[in-house]
């Protein structure tokens, strides 16, 4: 993290749009590395069921929890931001419910999953939001 702001000083990342950032998709911003991790998720699911027959395939059920912010920002920028064939991947596994995507409250943001690994999202809640 240090060295992305160090190679781009004055860098919004967090407030711009994925597409828009330096390098691509090979930007070095936590942003484009939560995308990069979630490519090698779906790609390791999809290579540990290519050789077995469909009934003894694994069934990658995968849970993500999102505070409200780092839910849009899934749906709004991270999906549409990755390679076509890892976004198309991924909505499948969302249509037939291999990644199920769970909505929390502010007050379980604790258990988000950008706030508690801090990869591509906003700081930490410290304090409730406005009522």
């Amino acid at each position: 993290m240090d060295d992305f702001e160090k190679e781009y000083p004055g860098f919004d990342w967090k407030n711009t749009p994925a597409y828009k950032h330096p390098g691509g998709k090979d930007c070095p911003c936590p942003k484009h590395e939560y995308i990069r991790e979630q490519m090698r998720v779906a790609q390791t699911i999809s290579e540990s069921n290519k050789d077995m027959p469909p009934e003894q395939r694994q069934q990658g059920k995968i849970t993500l929890k999102f505070c409200p912010d780092h839910y849009d920002v899934y749906f709004n920028e991270v999906i549409p931001a990755m390679p076509f064939k890892y976004r198309f991947m991924t909505k499948v596994a969302l249509k037939i419910g291999a990644i199920t995507i769970q909505k929390l409250t502010y007050m379980q943001s604790d258990q988000c999953f950008y706030c508690k690994f801090g990869s591509g999202g906003f700081d930490k809640k410290t304090e409730l939001p406005p009522i």
